[in-house]
């Protein structure tokens, strides 16, 4: 099956982005370690960074899964992938090209997702959420996340005409978004320099 016409256009986009992507952002290992740890991730469990572009979460995730758990980065840019395996993550996790929106894991088997930068690039922000309830067990967590706060990420997008209020992420829209995907809000973090809405699995 091929991509959809958006995630063409996204490909297109971080295509001439990804290499040497970290070296333009060398101060984000920080924040992406802290919000790896609010998902709560334990030895054996099952973790997926879903957009994982050049794969930054995917040696905190490891190390809080331990070898007997799995991590599983997905993209729809191979050349973002590329970028990983130059950057050995592929030798920490497994790493493939995909649609987020169709996960190729069973259901109920995943203990923790991030999503980092990820919703603003979805056509169907809902449809994904719901894809990866499908997969995560009860009580798992999602992590909503940018390594930038919301304001700052609007300007960054100001030439695809985005707001700070219309990327899926306004305070006042993440929670009925993430009810409406299978998720319950349990903490916003709001903040200048970075954003982290921590969702948890229904049921």
């Amino acid at each position: 099956m091929g991509l959809s016409r958006d995630l063409v256009q996204t490909r297109e986009f971080f295509t001439s982005r990804a290499a040497g992507w970290e070296d333009r952002h060398p101060d984000d290992d920080v924040l992406f370690n802290w919000a790896v740890n609010q998902l709560k991730l334990s030895p054996g469990d099952v973790a997926i960074d879903a957009g994982c572009g050049s794969g930054r979460a995917l040696a905190p995730m490891r190390a809080a899964v331990g070898p007997q758990g799995a991590v599983l980065g997905i993209d729809a840019t191979p050349a973002m992938l590329c970028e990983a395996a130059r950057l050995g993550r592929q030798a920490i996790s497994v790493c493939v090209v995909g649609d987020v929106g169709a996960l190729p894991v069973r259901e109920n088997c995943v203990a923790g997702i991030l999503a980092a930068g990820l919703l603003p690039h979805l056509p169907d922000p809902v449809g994904t959420l719901r894809e990866m309830a499908r997969v995560a067990q009860p009580g798992a967590r999602l992590g909503v996340f940018h390594p930038i706060g919301r304001l700052a990420l609007a300007a960054r997008h100001k030439h695809r005409g985005a707001h700070a209020h219309d990327m899926n992420i306004d305070p006042h829209r993440i929670g009925p978004l993430l009810a409406e995907g299978g998720w319950t809000l349990e903490h916003l973090d709001d903040a200048d320099d970075h954003y982290l809405a921590l969702g948890v699995r229904d049921g």
